[in-house]
């Protein structure tokens, strides 16, 4: 029986090193380095942009095929767009369209610019738009949490949308 016992505790303990271990290293693996402005400078290539609404209905930031997406940092300022692609318009006046035409622009486009600051203690990313496709963003300030930044790598979460809810947009450095 003591025999038993000390196999189970020889068991235990190294199981318990076992898992201080990888826990020690996954908590390392969690944590985020400290984010630097100059981190953030260049151009940036839309990997996804997901929406996931007030009533937790997930869903695409814009509506419509073949998404394409820039994220430009200049040091001070930025500028953002996703576009789909987007429906050619029957007229040849951009200024004369339908109201399928007008719908589809609507939610087919996200673009802003303005200027941008890090807080580098804790990975927060202000946007203070100064124009938006968006009206309602025009002259706001508006935080992301950035959650990765590698060389190449960009992940953001926006965590309080205007019309509630959340977005995650994750961008790879362009080449």
């Amino acid at each position: 029986m003591n025999k038993m016992i000390c196999v189970i505790a020889r068991v235990i303990s190294v199981a318990s090193a076992y898992a201080g271990v990888l826990l020690l290293g996954a908590s390392a693996a969690w944590a985020q380095d400290p984010v630097s402005k100059d981190q953030l400078v260049g151009t940036w290539i839309l990997v996804s942009a997901e929406t996931t609404t007030a009533a937790g209905v997930k869903q695409p930031l814009v509506e419509g095929p073949d998404v394409k997406g820039q994220l430009v940092f200049d040091g001070t300022r930025f500028s953002f767009q996703v576009i789909s692609g987007l429906p050619k318009l029957a007229s040849k006046d951009r200024l004369i369209t339908t109201p399928e035409e007008n719908k589809a622009v609507a939610h087919g486009v996200m673009s802003y610019f303005g200027t941008y600051s890090v807080d580098e203690s804790n990975g927060t990313l202000m946007f203070r738009i100064e124009r938006s496709s968006y009206p309602n963003q025009n002259a706001g300030e508006f935080k992301r949490v950035i959650t990765r930044l590698t060389a190449d790598d960009l992940r953001y979460e926006v965590p309080a949308r205007i019309a509630g809810g959340s977005n995650v947009l994750i961008w790879r450095r362009a080449r």
